[in-house]
């Protein structure tokens, strides 16, 4: 009798790891892309001649005689980045890693990626990269408009459709319900919570933001939804793999790093 009830707590909290890798892992992906996103900035502002200060979600560029044209495309270079980054793990999530255990990594390595180009895409309305890429460059309003709506409709289309996917990655023993608040639940609300953390200390604003970046899970939700009612391809499922340690290691690291800025000067 020990030994079975041994082997179904085992069995018990496997399947608990498994379900909690996804917002694990979100934060990690959420690292590998924000962190390089920023570095990105930096380095364009280096290569155009303009110092600059990276810091772990941030960058304090110096470009005082830059043109319009140098600071936009110094704005444009993160959000290019990671749409490029974004695509390309996706690409080699379908070619080689959607029946393996790495491949929880890649999906959403590319789910961060694209979102870190739609997202500011949908809110160029109100600040960030496009906002500043319209303004510099004397884009007319209707066009923000008309692009701030397509980011909006395309992000909540590709939540949606990783929404689907995710959930393939969570057991089918925890129940329907638990698996779909698992797969985007989880990263949507402990996710920002992780991330908090990790990137500590950070100005409110970027707290706030990455709060709000949220929302967008509510169509991920939807997504798992009607994703969980067709098949999913057979693989093997792991709380925890030596890849999932290292690259979190490796996350962690490089946060530290930047967190106390490293300046990029001529």
């Amino acid at each position: 009798m020990p030994d079975f009830v041994n082997a179904r707590r085992t069995g018990t909290m496997r399947t608990l790891g498994i379900a909690a890798r996804p917002t694990l892992l979100f934060a990690v992906a959420y690292a590998l892309n924000t962190t390089p996103h920023e570095a990105v900035h930096a380095l364009t502002a280096y290569v155009l001649g303009f110092n600059s200060i990276i810091y772990q979600m941030w960058v304090n560029p110096e470009p005082a005689q830059a043109t319009p044209q140098q600071l936009a495309t110094i704005a444009a270079s993160g959000p290019i980045f990671s749409l490029t980054a974004g695509a390309l793990c996706l690409l080699i999530y379908a070619w080689r890693f959607r029946k393996r255990p790495s491949g929880l990594l890649f999906i959403l390595l590319a789910l961060v990626g694209v979102d870190c180009f739609l997202g500011p895409m949908a809110g160029a309305q109100f600040g960030g990269d496009f906002r500043t890429v319209f303004e510099l460059l004397g884009i007319s309003a209707r066009i923000g408009v008309t692009a701030s709506a397509f980011g909006w409709i395309l992000l909540a289309l590709f939540m949606f459709l990783m929404g689907r996917e995710l959930v393939g990655w969570v057991p089918r023993q925890i129940g329907r319900f638990n698996a779909v608040l698992s797969a985007t639940a989880g990263p949507a609300l402990a996710g920002p919570l992780l991330i908090s953390i990790l990137y500590w200390p950070l100005p409110r604003f970027f707290v706030g933001s990455t709060i709000a970046g949220s929302l967008f899970w509510i169509f991920a939700l939807f997504g798992a939804t009607t994703g969980i009612k067709r098949p999913h391809p057979e693989r093997d499922l792991a709380a925890f793999t030596w890849v999932d340690a290292s690259v979190s290691i490796a996350a962690i690291v490089m946060i530290r790093v930047f967190a106390s800025g490293i300046r990029l000067a001529h």
